[in-house]
C-alpha cells in the first residue's frame, strides 16, 4: 500500500485486465453461442467479457447457451467483488500515513551498568500523531526445563511512556537499574539466548482519526556502548528551530560529547 501512485493505478488496472482475460478465455471455449460481432478485430469473447464486467454496451452480443449464461452471471458477481475490493484499497491508500516512522539503525548505551539505552526515530509526515504511547520489550528464549524452550517477554521501563502529541522526532530511553532485565540477565547471556529488542509506537492520526502502530526490531549487536546520538535539532540566528532528518543515525562517543557539553558534568 505504500507504492507510488502511478504504480498503484497500474496495479489496480492490472487486476481488471487479468479478470477480463480470464473470462474472455472462458467465453472463447463456447464462442459459437455468443451471437454478435467483435470490434476493431477484437474477438467477440473479449468484447463480451469487457462489457459484462463494466455493465457497458460496447457491442450487441447475446449468449445462447446455459454455459455462457452461467459464466456471465459468475463474472458479474466477481466484478462486484472486484469493485468493492478496489474501492477499499483506494480508501486505505487515501487514509494511510504516507511517511512512516524511520528508526535509527542502532541503539546507544551510554554506560554499563548504570547508564541509559536509547533509540530514536523521525518522520517526514507533516501531520501530528495524537495520544501516543511508547513501549520497549526484550525477547529471549529460555530453557524452562531440560528440552523445553519458551520465549519470554521482559518489558523495559521507559523514561517517557506516552505523549499527548508527537511531531517529527522523539527519543526513547530505558534507564539501566538493578531491576532492569538487561542488568539482571547481562548482555552476554541475552545474546547467547538469541535475545532481541522490539520498540512499539502507537497513536492516532490527527487528520483521519485512524489508529497508527509502528514496530521496529533491534538485535543485541545493534547496541553501541559508550555512544550517544548527536543533536537533530538546531537553532539558527533568528531563534528558529529546524530538524536535520538525515542525521538520524549519527552518533558520537560519550566522552567527546561530555567535553563539548560541560552541562553534562553538572
Amino acid at each position: 500500500m505504500r507504492m507510488p501512485w502511478p504504480v498503484f493505478f497500474m496495479a489496480m488496472a492490472g487486476i481488471y485486465l487479468v479478470e477480463v482475460l480470464i473470462f474472455a478465455l472462458a467465453f472463447q471455449l463456447d464462442h459459437r453461442h455468443l451471437e454478435g460481432d467483435g470490434a476493431m478485430g477484437i474477438p467477440v469473447s473479449v468484447v463480451f467479457a469487457l462489457q459484462n464486467l463494466f455493465s457497458a454496451s460496447f457491442q450487441s452480443v447475446e449468449v445462447t447457451s446455459p454455459y455462457s449464461l452461467g459464466l456471465a452471471g459468475g463474472q458479474r458477481i466477481v466484478g462486484l467483488l472486484t469493485n468493492a475490493m478496489v474501492t477499499g484499497l483506494f480508501f486505505l491508500r487515501f487514509t494511510q500515513v504516507d511517511a512512516p516512522l524511520r528508526f535509527s539503525r542502532h541503539l546507544c548505551l551510554s554506560s554499563w551498568p548504570d547508564g541509559h539505552l536509547s533509540c530514536r526515530f523521525v518522520t517526514r509526515d507533516p501531520s501530528y500523531w495524537l495520544k501516543v504511547s511508547y513501549a520497549m520489550v526484550l525477547f529471549l528464549d529460555e530453557e524452562v526445563e531440560p528440552g523445553v524452550w519458551q520465549r519470554r517477554v521482559h518489558p523495559l521501563a521507559l523514561l517517557n511512556t506516552s505523549t499527548p502529541q508527537l511531531h517529527v522526532t522523539a527519543v526513547l530511553s530505558h534507564r539501566l537499574t538493578p531491576a532492569s532485565p538487561l542488568v539482571q540477565l547481562g548482555l552476554a547471556a541475552i545474546t547467547a539466548a538469541g535475545g532481541a529488542l522490539m520498540v512499539l509506537v502507537e497513536g492516532t492520526d490527527e487528520v483521519t482519526g485512524s489508529p497508527l502502530l509502528q514496530v521496529h526490531h533491534y538485535r543485541i549487536a545493534d547496541i553501541l556502548e559508550g555512544q550517544r546520538f548527536t543533536d537533530l535539532v538546531s537553532i539558527d540566528g533568528s531563534g528558529r528551530r529546524s530538524v536535520d532528518l538525515d542525521a538520524l543515525d549519527r552518533t558520537q562517543p560519550l566522552r567527546e560529547s561530555a567535553q563539548s557539553n560541560p552541562e553534562l558534568h553538572r
